[in-house]
């Protein structure tokens, strides 16, 4: 049997999005967000997936590279029809990545992958190394949180920008900085900001795909944290996503993250476990 590989820019045509869903159809959902589904057929979306055909033009496996914050930093994953898994169909679509990201002048790369010792020994073979692993956390829409006294949350507003970025400075690094302006900057995904008596206390960023809301960039103050924000803030989600009819409430959170219990004690219970894989040079 012949296949042959294409690589096709985002934003894909209808029939090829189609196809890559009808590919995955039945695999768990963080499947279909580690091939950054939301990116297919987004408008000016950078980014691009490796497809392979059959001689009869069927699909059965493609890998998707997506530059989620528009800074030439790419994330790929990829799938392959189970008939097909011991063909090294893998191996093709993996080159076929490195070849387009070489093309793109990436500046840095990371592969996803669900945590499997078949995969983990496979990207080990490519050259990869394990550089850190997130947990992935779901949550039921609550139907009813009311805030404490005194706090609000309220949508970013362009005053608020450099108050915004202090917080963030002091609960992260400078690095955070070009994820701000990305988040600001997509008007897909919604800053929020959390105040206690007027004061900036938390932040986070809403977005949604396929019915799940995404809490991404939770950041508390550090000179505020204990104090409940955190929880807070995500219940209040939960809440703002049973008002928009969502199906569920999804977080990440890298696994020596000490806010971990933050989540649990918010209602989230653990998904699955991403490992994050560098390339030995970059």
């Amino acid at each position: 049997m012949e296949l042959s590989l294409s690589i096709a820019s985002f934003p894909l045509d209808a029939e090829t999005a189609g196809e890559m869903e009808r590919l995955i159809d039945g695999e768990p959902d963080e499947c279909r967000t580690l091939l950054h589904n939301e990116l297919w057929q987004k408008p000016f979306a950078k980014g691009f997936a490796v497809l392979a055909y059959t001689d009869s033009g069927e699909l059965v496996g493609c890998a998707a590279a997506g530059d989620l914050v528009g800074l030439h930093h790419y994330e790929w994953s990829a799938f392959v029809s189970p008939d097909y898994r011991r063909l090294g169909l893998a191996t093709a679509l993996a080159d076929g990545v490195r070849h387009s990201l070489e093309q793109r002048g990436a500046e840095s790369v990371l592969a996803a992958f669900t945590e499997h010792s078949a995969s983990d020994s496979w990207l080990e073979g490519l050259g990869y190394h394990r550089s850190f692993q997130e947990l992935q956390f779901e949550a039921d829409p609550l139907p009813a949180y009311e805030l404490g006294e005194g706090v609000e949350v309220a949508v970013y507003e362009e005053k608020h920008l450099d108050v915004l970025a202090n917080l963030l400075r002091a609960a992260f690094d400078e690095s955070v900085l070009p994820v701000l302006e990305h988040n600001l900057e997509d008007p897909e995904r919604h800053v929020y900001l959390m105040r206690h008596e007027g004061k900036l206390v938390a932040t986070a960023t809403l977005s949604s795909e396929d019915q799940a809301l995404w809490v991404t960039a939770l950041a508390v103050s550090p000179d505020a944290q204990r104090s409940g924000h955190g929880q807070a803030f995500l219940k209040w989600a939960r809440q703002w996503a049973h008002q928009k009819k969502m199906a569920r409430v999804l977080v990440e959170v890298e696994t020596d993250n000490v806010a971990r219990p933050v989540y649990e004690k918010a209602g989230f219970t653990k998904l699955s476990t991403i490992s994050y894989w560098q390339p030995a040079v970059q």
